[in-house]
C-alpha cells in the first residue's frame, strides 16, 4: 500500500489502519516530495503502480544513520542487541556532535536498532549532495560497524523510506525473546 498526503490527519488515519492491521511496517519518505505526486492518490492509500523514485525528491533535508543489531535476516532483536545498538547510537552521535560539532540529532528508536536524523540545510538532490550523504554514511560505517552492530549502508538515497515512529515493527513472529516493538522518538541518547 501506497498514498501520497498533504494532510496529517489523512495520513495519521491511514498509518494507524496499516499499524493495527498488523502491517510489516509503516513508512515514510524522509525528504520532501515533488507535489505533483500526490495525484497519485491523494490523502489515501492504494496499491501503486509507481512508487516515488530518486528523481522525484525536491530537496535533501535529512541525514540518516540506522543502527541495526546483527542478527539472521526476518526477525526482531533481542533485549540484548538492542542493547549493543542503542551503545553504537550514543558514541556515533558523540562523535558527530562533540568531536565534529554537528548539531544535536534527532534520537529514535525504531523497534529493533536506533536512528539519528541530522537535519540539513535544503541541500539540492544533485550528485553531489547524494555523494556527501553516502560518504557520510560510508565513514560512519567504516568507524562504527562492529561484530554486534552495523551501520546501514542502504539509507543514503534519496527517496529513502523510514520507519514511522509509533508504529510497530514486526519482524518475524512475535515471540518473548524477540518481541515486537514500537518505534518512537526521545529527547535524548536513551
Amino acid at each position: 500500500m501506497s498514498g501520497y498526503f498533504d494532510n496529517a490527519q489523512d495520513f495519521d488515519k491511514c498509518a494507524t489502519i496499516l499499524d493495527d492491521a498488523g502491517a510489516y511496517g509503516v513508512y515514510f519518505t524522509l525528504n520532501p516530495v515533488n507535489p505533483s505526486l500526490l495525484a497519485r492518490s491523494c490523502n489515501r492509500l492504494k496499491v501503486p503502480k509507481e512508487t516515488t523514485q530518486d528523481k522525484d525528491i525536491v530537496c535533501i533535508r535529512w541525514l540518516p544513520i540506522d543502527l541495526d543489531p546483527k542478527r539472521p535476516a526476518g526477525i526482531s532483536a533481542t533485549d540484548e542487541e538492542v542493547g549493543h545498538a542503542r551503545e553504537a547510537a550514543r558514541e556515533v552521535a558523540n562523535w558527530l556532535e562533540i568531536e565534529i560539532g554537528m548539531s544535536k540529532a534527532i534520537c529514535a528508536f525504531s523497534g529493533n536498532g536506533y536512528h539519528l536524523l541530522y537535519q540539513l540545510p535544503d541541500l539540492p538532490n544533485d550528485e553531489s549532495t547524494q555523494a556527501m550523504v553516502k560518504g557520510t554514511i560510508n565513514l560512519l560505517a567504516g568507524k562504527f560497524t562492529t561484530d554486534l552492530v552495523d551501520v546501514d549502508l542502504t539509507v543514503g538515497n534519496p527517496s529513502r523510506i523510514w520507519k514511522l515512529y509509533g508504529t510497530t515493527g514486526r519482524k518475524g513472529d512475535n515471540m518473548p525473546t524477540r518481541p515486537h516493538r514500537k518505534a518512537h522518538l526521545f529527547e535524548d541518547k536513551e
